[in-house]
């Protein structure tokens, strides 16, 4: 990731409409789609194995003459969705067209809920959405700093097809509210803290740049980062390089420093230096 070539092309933020493309739009829903199923997947196995137990019994005790195992589950399952069904040969089998739909009832009933409570946290509790969206990231890349370098990374890369997850401590923060709108999880919270880059899912990200405004939060949580994650690529952007030279070489850590104010005077330089 050439890092110095973000810093020199976008110094500012796009705007909202610039990343609200139909492959990202599609994208977002397809992923609320499968959050979705992921959310009720344990309710839809529990009643397949309730379903499977009930037509095991039925077909064993001969619930019907001449039935097939199939034609048991079949009609376990209308027992279940309170479809009429005729009545067991044996008394003691009648149980299952009372137990089914309410088993039924509870475990769809369940599943609803906890998907609509998890939507309900999309729109009405952020933080803990974007949590839940971060978990499911791997190979990701995580911006620490909600400014104005921050956000203009988040959404660049996001355009190029990269997971990002971002990291700040104010959820009012112009940053975050414009990454957010780019469906771009945020996690709010210290990102010094273990608990906090835990929640991005530092453990499974391929690159964490740290752009805060202070230098040292920049190369606590850089170190913090590399502590959970050795094997990911960290920047750590600093204003004094030295600095952070002497930490890194210290601490024996492989964390890369920048400063935009040195990169842009290097941009500067160059050109002043060019013949044209």
């Amino acid at each position: 990731m050439d890092l110095r070539r973000w810093l020199l092309r976008y110094p500012y933020p796009p705007r909202h409409h610039e990343i609200s493309d139909a492959r990202l739009i599609l994208r977002a829903h397809l992923f609320d789609l499968w959050l979705f199923l992921r959310r009720i997947s344990l309710n839809l196995v529990s009643i397949l194995i309730v379903l499977l137990f009930s037509a095991v019994v039925l077909d064993t005790a001969q619930a019907w003459p001449d039935t097939s195992f199939m034609t048991c589950f079949t009609r376990a399952f209308y027992m279940m969705t309170l479809e009429g069904v005729d009545p067991p040969r044996f008394e003691w089998l009648e149980i299952f067209v009372f137990l089914l739909p309410l088993a039924g009832l509870m475990l769809a009933g369940e599943g609803l809920v906890s998907a609509f409570t998890l939507f309900m946290h999309r729109s009405l509790r952020q933080g803990e959405w974007n949590m839940i969206v971060a978990s499911t990231y791997t190979n990701h890349i995580i911006i620490c700093g909600m400014g104005q370098l921050g956000c203009t990374l988040c959404l660049e890369l996001t355009k190029l097809g990269e997971m990002v997850v971002g990291i700040d401590l104010d959820e009012d923060q112009p940053g975050v509210v414009t990454a957010r709108r780019g469906r771009i999880p945020v996690v709010i919270g210290d990102m010094t803290l273990q608990e906090t880059l835990t929640e991005a899912n530092v453990q499974k990200a391929r690159c964490v740049v740290v752009c805060s405004g202070d230098d040292l939060a920049n190369i606590e949580t850089s170190i913090e980062a590399k502590e959970i994650n050795p094997g990911a690529t960290v920047y750590s952007r600093v204003f004094k390089k030295s600095l952070a030279d002497k930490i890194n070489s210290a601490l024996k850590f492989d964390i890369i420093s920048f400063s935009p104010y040195a990169t842009a005077a290097e941009a500067i330089l160059s050109r002043l230096k060019s013949p044209s």
